[in-house]
């Protein structure tokens, strides 16, 4: 379908065409702010904040706006969390109706919002040292690709005397600059993390409760977010304080089911346990029968993201292996130290994300972590898939379908913390996998242009929809692409082609999304295509020009 810059017509849909002009001139129009301009000058902003910053996927983005007051549909974070994780046998998928990421570029659904790394004779989880370390603000950010910088922007409901869990980006996260305020005030305040790397933000001289923006750079190894473990020995290994003895005899027959022990090399040890527990499956039927809440969810190998994080834990630091459970309002996964440093890996199982529009880094770019060290189950679905999060990502060697997306809140939820989990949902094709082995419907895309003047710079936003033999292909990812339409063979920028953004399928099949035009792109005429990989029942399809 067409949509020409300055369609006029009421009530007609738009067709996927667009022609990107100059916006309409406007007398005394201001100079738009240009991030590949800043970036070249060094422009700095409120606190010392630079102006943009280069991701790893080399595209240049602008920050946040230290000055800007805090609004209505900024996320907001208040509460200090919970000091404890509850685990629960209710291993249905949840529905998450909505997931706030800070970030620029995006990590969703992997906001590191609050871990766990000690068991109790209950089985509850807690933070083992629970001293509070003060982090410095200027960090140096070693090059890429080494290291990653990212933006953070959040909104916090501050008290006196009273400490605000924040979320960090992964472990071992530093922060380059940062800067509090409210509008142009500045707010004083410190920086400071425990023994499970959650950070609090402690406000300082402060008389009476202030709504305040949070913005900083921050610098974190590449390593961190995944990739191959190093090959290190037993003792290699930072020290694990003992489970509690009822703990350890559970863990030691949940060991010998799966095949792991001592006598293994700790990397091997954490792959077979990463292949068992990423085998798991949402189910309507708690299990039971055990009176043991880790050995039913264990044994049964029933359970969505926290689940399979929590008795993942139990049995990795049964084994002295350094291991935390990590959570949000959408997922939980585990890190595990390798004797170098804690790698964050995902067992699967998120919940369903009901509004994917409710998601504030739709439009953002969105970081592409290490290529995923292990195979995933065929039909899974990776957390990293959670509305389209990491469409198009490599699963890793002999990698099964896609992996494990949507999460949500558990028993124990509130002020984000421990999310619980869901699975299998909008599984994507990888290589491994032949299509004789997981057949699939082809995927027909309808994309339609709802803006009527489109230019460089301004969003392009469209709606459309993702189905297969006529049913819906639920909770699959959607890639959206400018292409130059006609010219010549010669013709300057015949051959352009520009992705401007993403969107994610909900129950229906629907879509809705879009992003902004590219500053780069040429005047003229261009069609708008929606591709997707497909889900578990749908093959990749992509839209007609």
């Amino acid at each position: 379908m067409t949509v020409l810059l300055a369609m006029t017509a009421m009530g007609v849909p738009a067709p996927a065409r667009a022609r990107v002009g100059d916006a309409p001139p406007v007398e005394h129009e201001p100079i738009a702010p240009d991030p590949r301009e800043d970036l070249a000058m060094g422009v700095v902003l409120a606190g010392e904040m630079p102006a943009a910053i280069r991701t790893p996927a080399g595209v240049i983005v602008a920050a946040p706006d230290p000055l800007r007051n805090p609004s209505g549909s900024d996320g907001l974070y208040g509460a200090s969390g919970s000091p404890t994780f509850v685990p629960d046998r209710d291993t249905q998928r949840p529905d998450i109706n909505a997931y706030d990421d800070p970030f620029t570029p995006s990590t969703a659904p992997f906001k590191r919002l609050q871990a766990f790394d000690a068991v109790d004779d209950d089985y509850t989880l807690r933070v083992y040292d629970q001293h509070l370390v003060r982090m410095p603000v200027g960090a140096t950010a070693a090059p890429e690709p080494e290291e990653a910088t990212f933006f953070a922007d959040m909104v916090l409901d501050l008290t006196p005397d009273r400490d605000v869990l924040i979320p960090s980006v992964a472990p071992g996260a530093r922060i380059v600059r940062a800067r509090l305020g409210s509008g142009a005030v500045d707010v004083a305040y410190r920086m400071v993390r425990d023994g499970a790397d959650n950070w609090f933000l402690q406000p300082l001289l402060l008389r009476a409760p202030v709504r305040a923006r949070l913005v900083m750079q921050l610098a974190v190894a590449r390593a961190a977010f995944g990739g191959p473990l190093i090959d290190s020995g037993w003792n290699d290994l930072p020290v694990v304080p003992p489970l509690p003895p009822r703990a350890a005899r559970e863990a030691a027959r949940v060991s010998r089911v799966i095949g792991v022990s001592r006598a293994m090399r700790p990397r091997d040890a954490i792959a077979r346990m990463v292949q068992y527990f990423r085998g798991f499956t949402d189910a309507d039927d708690p299990p039971s029968g055990r009176a043991s809440v880790y050995l039913d969810l264990a044994l049964s190998k029933k359970g969505v993201c926290r689940h399979r994080a929590f008795a993942f834990l139990v049995t990795s630091q049964s084994l002295g292996i350094p291991t935390r459970l990590v959570e949000n309002e959408a997922h939980a996964w585990v890190e595990v130290h390798d004797g170098s440093r804690w790698r964050r890996i995902d067992l699967g199982g998120a919940g369903r994300l009901t509004n994917p529009a409710a998601m504030a880094s739709l439009d953002r770019p969105v970081y592409d972590p290490p290529v995923d060290a292990y195979p995933w189950p065929q039909s899974a679905d990776r957390g990293q898939d959670f509305a389209g999060a990491g469409a198009g990502a490599g699963a890793g060697a002999g990698a099964g379908a896609g992996a494990n997306a949507g999460a949500g809140a558990g028993a124990n939820a509130g002020a984000g913390a421990n999310a619980g989990a869901g699975a299998n949902a909008g599984a994507s094709a990888s290589a491994g996998v032949s299509p004789a082995a997981t057949p699939r419907a082809a995927a027909s895309v309808v994309v339609t242009v709802t803006d009527r003047d489109v230019h460089r710079g301004f969003p392009l936003r469209v709606t459309g929809s993702v189905r297969a033999d006529g049913e819906p292909c639920a909770h699959a990812a959607v890639d959206l692409w400018m292409r130059r339409a006609g010219g010549g063979a010669g013709e300057a920028g015949a051959d352009e082609t520009l992705r401007f953004g993403t969107a994610a399928t909900g129950d229906d099949g629907t879509f809705s999304g879009g992003g902004v035009v590219p500053g780069s792109a040429s005047l003229g005429d261009y069609d708008v295509i929606a591709t997707t990989p497909g889900d578990v029942r749908c093959a990749p399809g992509r839209s007609s020009p």
